[in-house]
């Protein structure tokens, strides 16, 4: 074999095994669930991009409340409260 193929081969699997290790090192980082990262209240699935068929594993979401959008791991989803949320007595009272 030649130097030059060896070279090229050498070089060519660090360069894919280090885009493997980022790929596992930054999915690590992405938080299971689905609460948002900024005020941590339960976020929105949005639509599916297309990509979605190649990475499964994400989900992407939206916060109602802060309006941060990005991507999540799946899993566990916060359950959602059954009874109406009353206002409290003194929260109808216009304050002067």
């Amino acid at each position: 074999m030649s130097d030059a193929a060896i070279f090229i081969g050498v070089f060519g699997g660090l360069f894919v095994l280090r885009i493997i290790a980022a790929t596992v090192f930054f999915f690590a980082l992405l938080p299971q669930g689905d609460r948002c990262l900024n005020c941590d209240a339960p976020t929105l699935r949005v639509q599916r991009a297309f990509w979605h068929r190649w990475v499964p594993w994400f989900r992407p979401s939206w916060c109602m409340e802060c309006g941060w959008k990005g991507l999540l791991r799946s899993g566990p989803i916060t359950p959602v409260s059954t009874t109406p949320s009353l206002p409290t007595p003194g929260s109808l009272t216009k304050k002067r």
